[in-house]
């Protein structure tokens, strides 16, 4: 008898416990739930898909190629041109698409350009850097000023080293939907007037999936930095898999010096034109010129490297090895006689 009073004694504490930790439990998953009501919350995952551009959070974007901006290093970039005027000023930025082709915007093409450089980080003639002189420029047919859409050129250049450079390869992309992450480049984005133009780059969001527009927008968000944040250059490329999917047409003045990777900014950095909408009319354009162009050059990621020449032994470098020999041979015969 005692021994079954002391077996129900233990059921019912075991099942005591087992209905306080439940309730225990039910209560940390009800403290600990994103939808309970409860206004303090900084941030929710639940965002509807028509603020979703306005309105993406920090933390959706953890997983994103974003960056902040960085200076390039030293061919880095080697299909970067740095599109110059006569007074040696910069003016805009341009990609190498192929031996004495730089793409950049009909707008940049309709200043007074002089010449461009190439394998540079600087906008500024140095010992580094190779200075092409420029020929002529062209702009998309639609193009009639800066209300045209196709804001789109190129300019023609004298024809140079395939050691100086690299093309960069058009996409082949026919949508901006399924780009995601993009890096923006230009010379100086962030630098005051005045100051030195750097080369530069930045990971940016592309956030136009849901316009109808062919375009690609691109933002900065959630990322910490205190490196001065803007984007004051037109003409540069948006690239994504190492392909040119578009060319900078408007980029952004007003710097913002601090960000957080807490709190959600939704800086707008950049607007591009898709390559794909102006990609058959450049095609061509870039088809022609290599018809012409016996100096083939390498597609990046690959970078221009120095051609080891192999050492051809010239008479002057036979006349090294033969006249020892004659003396040595003149002082034999004279010993015997």
């Amino acid at each position: 008898m005692m021994k079954n009073g002391i077996v129900f004694f233990i059921v019912i504490v075991t099942f005591g416990f087992a209905i306080c930790f439940a309730e225990n439990v039910k209560k940390s998953i009800d403290d600990n739930r994103e939808d309970n009501g409860d206004t303090e919350e900084p941030y929710s995952m639940d965002i509807s898909a028509e603020n979703e551009s306005n309105n993406i959070t920090c933390a959706r974007r953890q997983n994103s190629l974003m960056h902040e901006i960085i200076k390039a290093s030293s061919k880095q970039f080697p299909f970067m041109a740095a599109i110059m005027s006569h007074q040696n000023e910069y003016l805009c930025s341009g990609s190498v698409v192929s031996n004495g082709l730089i793409l950049t915007t009909a707008q940049c093409t309709q200043q007074s350009i002089s010449y461009v450089l190439l394998n540079t980080t600087k906008a500024k003639k140095d010992d580094a850097s190779t200075m092409i002189r420029v020929i002529k420029s062209d702009k998309f047919p639609s193009y009639t000023g800066s209300d045209s859409l196709k804001n789109v050129g190129l300019i023609y250049t004298e024809k140079f080293n395939s050691t100086v450079a690299s093309k960069i390869k058009l996409s082949n992309y026919t949508s901006v939907r399924n780009i995601l992450d993009i890096n923006a480049l230009g010379f100086g984005l962030n630098s005051d007037d005045g100051q030195l133009k750097e080369l530069q780059y930045v990971g940016l969001e592309h956030r136009s999936l849901y316009d109808n527009q062919d375009i690609l927008k691109g933002y900065f968000d959630c990322v910490e930095t205190k490196v001065i944040t803007c984007f004051k250059d037109t003409g540069g490329p948006v690239i994504y898999d190492n392909e040119l999917v578009g060319i900078i047409t408007k980029g952004q003045d007003s710097c913002t010096k601090e960000m957080s990777s807490v709190y959600a900014v939704n800086k707008f950095m950049v607007e591009a034109l898709p390559t794909y909408t102006f990609k058959a009319w450049i095609d061509e354009k870039i088809k022609k010129n290599e018809e012409q162009d016996e100096t083939a050059l390498i597609v990046y990621p690959s970078k221009p490297v120095l051609r080891k020449q192999v050492h051809k032994m010239t008479s002057a470098g036979n006349n090294i090895i033969i006249m020892p020999l004659i003396v040595l041979v003149t002082f034999f015969v004279s010993t015997i006689f």
